[in-house]
């Protein structure tokens, strides 16, 4: 979803004649309309990806692995999963997805890839945070929605969540599927949805 909806503004009167009788306001809030989007699904795959991989160790954390050790370890026994978001170093989504390293023996990102990681912390979680959590400052939202809207490289978004999900695939030595990477046809209880590649 983030990736389908960075995609051009096409009006059959073209962009210029448009603009010369609507002016620039509609064209600029469905360019923002669009990167929130992206901005949201972005962060949301990351989230759902990592608190899949959580739950799934949670699951057997009594299997006596190597991975259900480290996480009783470090987050506890917590008898239901939901708890963990009591838990505070697991809390924010950063801090969870480098939990969820250590937990599976893995590399952390910002250890193979500061740049990557300090996308993911500038961009997306403070454009996230910026999004969801609108703060009444002038200053402030003037800063947030020029570094969004005129700063930021379309896809910029889509492409950082799909690093991050792509650097658990690396570190377990697994293929990246390719819905990481490009749109897919999904089926949704017999709703087919077909976004462009």
């Amino acid at each position: 979803m983030a990736r389908a909806a960075m995609t051009s503004l096409h009006h059959p009167m073209g962009r210029e004649a448009f603009v010369n009788q609507y002016g620039i306001g509609p064209i600029a809030n469905a360019t923002l309309g669009l990167i929130s989007v992206s901005i949201i699904y972005s962060y949301l795959a990351i989230e759902s990806f990592i608190n899949a991989q959580l739950y799934s160790v949670w699951k057997r954390r009594h299997d006596g692995s190597q991975e259900s050790i480290r996480f009783l370890s470090l987050l506890g026994d917590v008898e239901k999963f939901e708890a963990l978001k009591n838990v505070k170093d697991v809390r924010y989504l950063g801090e969870r997805m480098k939990y969820l390293c250590q937990i599976l023996g893995f590399k952390k990102p910002h250890e193979i890839n500061d740049t990557l990681w300090q996308d993911f912390k500038n961009l997306v979680e403070i454009s996230r945070h910026f999004l969801v959590h609108p703060f009444p400052d002038t200053e402030y939202f003037h800063n947030n929605i020029s570094r969004i809207m005129t700063e930021t490289k379309a896809g910029k978004y889509s492409n950082i969540a799909s690093s991050l999900i792509g650097h658990f695939y690396d570190e377990a030595g697994k293929t990246r599927p390719p819905w990481l990477s490009e749109n897919t046809l999904y089926c949704l209880g017999g709703l087919k949805l077909l976004v462009d590649k």
